[in-house]
């Protein structure tokens, strides 16, 4: 019913119908000046004189009105600025009146003259009349409007100006009708008064007094936070508080993303699990950065993947010369490239965007872009990641992660590029997966590298866990099975995970590039383990559902490969701290370039004709501290000292 309103009511209160109304206002409000005037006393009103003086008030005003057209606006969204309106038109026409008042035209001047008095007094009942009348309109039809909306009881916390900026916005919602029921706030000098007719009361308070009353136990209550100033620990404790209530809790997008500065009911979202995993903010030092990226070649591989495609976001502004985007996937490099094209209009830059659809194994390919580009920077990000898939494919972790990092490398050595970065993984600590061991052998080699007398580009090596929302990381997956109704699949109840924001964990890969002299091995600071177990619950919890009543979490067991915990420094490792407090340099001594490099160059003289176990075999030899975990390839650990094949 509130949909059909709000679709025709500026149907059936057309402007036409709006200035027949405003004609009648002005008459009656005359009629009413003209009594007064008198006194009341009727037989002192010359019939005959007033009706004259009635039409040339309607005449006058009513020219006025198709002069400012007042009657063109929405009577249900009536603003200070159609009063404003109103008042200019009510003046120009009243002073029209007096104007006329003053004109000597003989017989006729008896029809033009009207007391002063009198227009003074029609003036204010006019003006009242005209504005008032709009006002009422629009607070029965709102007041008609919200009888057929559902009734949402709201918690705002934080009593800050963001606080009443989201008061007034939710009050404006069309679909809903809302009640402020209090602010919360965690400031004492706040407490206890109120903001706009609302109280301010504390969080135990609020709990006290709505959320566990007896009053408010079968009402539809939500919380938004409206409190953008916190950190992330306070927030965590704020949402998991009302989670455990059952109660909804929303959240207000970043300032800046508000529409025309404004913000849009249709933008409060409810929280979900990104925002509940951010840490503090990273600062990053932008003048380095921009000495090592502005106006420079820049390659990145895997650029169309979560972590290339977001350097690609972030290296943009620094101005480079030209950005050489480089993935074997079609489609997600053509919509990296629709993205760019907005983002460099937007931006005005002017750095050349080049896509390239190759093989980073493919060594003719490689090297013609090398020759054509000549690239400052190269940021290495192509790689295989999927635990069981690669536990179940060898030749294809080997081929990618360690043979097309290899060329990458010595393609970078070879057109004396400044800076080689490899992103790599915590994967590659004490490895017990194909996966994690192919990454560690790409380290030994590009680290290697650094140190070849013939070599003058810096290679270095950054390493973090997770992120958040990459391609297929475990929370995109939890979200899918919420959707589905369930199970939510967790390997097994003790395993935990490190996790970081795809920006963050960028910000820092262009951080560690920058300050990185070359052969370091950059390891990131990424907070506190997460265990897995409880993010499925927190993730159920946010979605609206009851953990195993509504939405059921099943243990899967361990994958191939996969251990309950991840390292980011090695067992034989020790690590240096930096400038900023989130990188720290793994201390780990360069293995020989030319032993390293001999044995790879057998790896790829074999790699075709090898066994998936031969494949493993040689990468136990080479990367001493990979030991199998729940894999068929744990029983190649049993062996003793593996030969070199």
């Amino acid at each position: 019913m509130s949909k059909i309103l709000s679709k025709y009511t500026e149907r059936f209160v057309s402007k036409w119908l709006i200035l027949i109304m405003d004609i009648f206002i002005i008459s009656i409000s005359f009629v009413f000046s003209t009594t007064i005037r008198f006194n009341f006393e009727l037989t002192y009103i010359d019939p005959q004189l007033f009706k004259y003086h009635l039409l040339l008030v309607i005449l006058v005003r009513l020219s006025s009105f198709l002069y400012l057209n007042t009657f063109s606006g929405i009577i249900r969204h009536t603003s200070i600025e159609d009063a404003k309106l109103l008042f200019k038109s009510v003046v120009l026409s009243s002073l029209e009146l007096v104007l006329l008042s003053l004109l000597d035209l003989s017989t006729f001047t008896k029809f033009v003259q009207i007391p002063y008095s009198l227009l003074a007094i029609d003036f204010f009942i006019a003006l009242f009349g005209l504005i008032a009348s709009r006002f009422i309109i629009k607070a029965i039809f709102d007041n008609l409007l919200n009888s057929f909306k559902s009734q949402q009881m709201v918690i705002i916390y934080g009593a800050g100006q963001l606080g009443l900026i989201t008061k007034n916005t939710i009050l404006k919602d069309k679909k809903k009708k809302n009640q402020i029921l209090c602010f919360i706030d965690d400031n004492n000098s706040k407490i206890g008064k109120s903001m706009e007719g609302t109280k301010v009361v504390s969080l135990e308070d609020a709990l006290k007094l709505y959320i566990n009353s007896a009053d408010f136990k079968n009402v539809s209550l939500e919380v938004i936070l409206a409190i953008q100033s916190i950190t992330p620990n306070r927030k965590n404790e704020i949402v998991d508080k009302f989670l455990e209530l059952g109660i909804t809790v929303k959240s207000l997008p970043p300032v800046k993303t508000w529409i025309n500065g404004e913000l849009s009911v249709n933008q409060i979202k409810e929280i979900n699990i990104d925002d509940l995993l951010e840490r503090e903010p990273i600062k990053l030092n932008n003048k380095f950065v921009m000495e090592t990226l502005f106006n420079k070649v820049v390659f990145i591989s895997g650029a169309a993947g979560s972590i290339g495609s977001e350097l690609v976001r972030q290296i943009l502004p620094f101005g480079p010369s030209k950005l050489v985007l480089i993935d074997q996937a079609e489609s997600p490099l053509y919509d990296l490239e629709t993205e760019l094209t907005r983002l460099k209009q937007k931006a005005d830059s002017s750095t050349e965007l080049i896509l390239e659809t190759r093989n980073i194994c493919n060594k003719i390919q490689m090297e013609r872009l090398f020759l054509k580009h000549q690239p400052d920077v190269v940021f290495h990000a192509a790689a295989y990641k999927h635990v069981p898939l690669m536990e179940n494919n060898p030749y294809k972790a080997v081929e990618v992660n360690v043979l097309g990092t290899r060329l990458m490398a010595d393609l970078s050595s070879k057109y004396k590029v400044q800076k080689f970065v490899m992103v790599s993984t915590d994967k590659a600590v004490n490895p017990t997966n194909v996966m994690g061991a192919s990454k560690r052998l790409a380290e030994i080699y590009v680290q290697s590298l650094n140190s070849h007398f013939k070599n003058d580009t810096r290679f270095i090596v950054t390493r973090f866990g997770n992120v958040l929302g990459s391609n297929g990381s475990v929370i995109p997956l939890f979200k899918r099975q919420i959707a589905a109704g369930g199970p939510v699949t967790v390997t097994h109840p003790d395993i935990i995970r490190y996790f970081m924001t795809i920006p963050e964990a960028c910000q820092l890969v262009l951080e560690a590039g920058t300050m990185g002299k070359g052969g370091e091995v950059f390891v990131f600071d990424m907070g506190e383990p997460v265990k897995i177990v409880e993010l499925a619950k927190r993730m159920i919890k946010l979605s609206g559902f009851e953990v195993d009543k509504q939405i059921e979490i099943k243990f899967t067991g361990l994958r191939p490969g996969e251990k309950l915990y991840e390292e980011l420094i090695g067992s034989a490792e020790d690590n240096l701290a930096t400038y900023n407090p989130k990188l720290m340099i793994a201390k780990i001594i360069p293995e020989d370039y030319e032993q390293i490099s001999k044995k790879l160059e057998m790896v790829e003289l074999k790699l075709n004709d090898w066994t998936n176990v031969e494949i493993v075999s040689y990468l136990k030899v080479l990367v001493p501290e990979y030991i199998s975990n729940n894999s068929p390839f744990e029983k190649l650990d049993n062996l003793g000292e593996l030969e070199l094949i």
